[in-house]
């Protein structure tokens, strides 16, 4: 499974604020430090601003924040709430002539369903800073 770059930017966004909870942020200083599309941005976080992980307070001094604990974010949940489908792979749109007769889209489905099994076991707070997580390199 490929995350779409508004799921990615909620990520970014959400261990972004995780990791600056002593101060506010702007959208401005969160779309400038990763070079994101500050408009994206804004969709995300309106869409964090509604789950309610995040808080937003207007005004010359305002800024956004986390609204709640990292360990209070399970990362499985960012996915779900932000994609917009979990289907590993589309056969209906445009139609495969290959449709009941390929059972890949189940394989699919079965692998997606274990890599969404080990990341409900993980919280915002998990994914801030992993010290024993290896880090692979695919050539």
């Amino acid at each position: 499974m490929q995350l779409t770059k508004h799921t990615d930017f909620a990520f970014r966004t959400l261990i972004y604020l995780a990791s600056h909870r002593d101060s506010l942020a702007t959208i401005q200083i969160i779309a400038e430090t990763f070079d994101l599309s500050k408009s994206h941005l804004m969709k995300v976080v309106n869409k964090l601003v509604n789950i309610g992980w995040v808080e937003s307070i207007r005004g010359k001094k305002g800024g956004i924040r986390l609204a709640v604990e990292p360990h209070e974010i399970g990362v499985a949940d960012v996915i779900v709430k932000m994609e917009q489908t979990l289907a590993p792979i589309n056969c209906e749109s445009p139609m495969c002539i290959l449709n009941g007769n390929c059972a890949l889209k189940g394989h699919l489905w079965q692998a997606q369903q274990e890599y969404m099994k080990y990341l409900k076991k993980l919280t915002l707070a998990d994914v801030l800073h992993d010290t024993n997580l290896q880090v692979l390199k695919f050539a």
